[in-house]
Parts: structure tokens; C-alpha cells; sequence
């Protein structure tokens, strides 16, 4: 694929990584999740595809909120950290897989 093409595959599939994160914060409240949570979880994402190699993601976390012993944010953010890094490292991998000779 010409490098023109490829960045702008990568482009779009990175505004629809971004669209996807910013309404996955909304949907956790309309699920019942209370706010807080919601937002831990979509910093917690984003940070998790950044520490994966992420390209179109940058790690964030509300210190202040993250510094209470148990709450909300912390937790959540926490769980949108593992799954995201998971989910991000996992597509690396299955790209690699379906394009080895790229890697050399």
C-alpha cells in the first residue's frame, strides 16, 4: 500500500478510535456507572493504548481524584487501563500476524 494511503487509512481509523472512546465514557453512565467511573474508565483507555504503543492516544489521569483510597475514578481507570492495553497490544499482534514480512 503507498505510504499517501496508508497514513490515510491510519487517520481514519484513528478518528474513529476517537469517536469510539468518546462516547464509551456516556455509555458507561447510561449503563449505570456512576460519572466518575465512567471518566476513570476513559482515561484509564486512553493511557492503556498509549503504554501499548497506541498512536493516536495519550495517557491522562486526574491525580486529585485518582488519590482517594478506593474511588470511582481509580477504579475504573484502572479497569479501562488493562482492557484497552490488552485490546491494543492484542491488534498489534494480529496485525504482525497477518503481514510478518513487514516486521523485517
Amino acid at each position: 500500500m503507498p505510504a499517501g494511503r496508508l497514513q490515510a487509512v491510519m487517520l481514519m481509523l484513528g478518528g474513529i478510535a476517537l469517536a469510539a472512546c468518546a462516547s464509551t465514557e456516556q455509555e458507561l453512565i447510561e449503563r449505570g456507572y456512576p460519572p466518575a467511573y465512567a471518566e476513570g474508565y476513559d482515561h484509564g483507555c486512553s493511557s492503556g493504548k498509549a503504554a501499548a504503543g497506541g498512536l493516536f492516544d495519550q495517557a491522562q489521569k486526574d491525580e486529585a481524584q485518582d488519590a482517594a483510597s478506593g474511588s470511582d475514578y481509580a477504579k475504573g481507570w484502572d479497569a479501562g487501563f488493562a482492557k484497552c492495553r490488552q485490546d491494543e497490544r492484542q491488534m498489534v499482534i494480529d496485525a504482525r500476524n497477518r503481514h510478518p514480512s513487514r516486521d523485517k
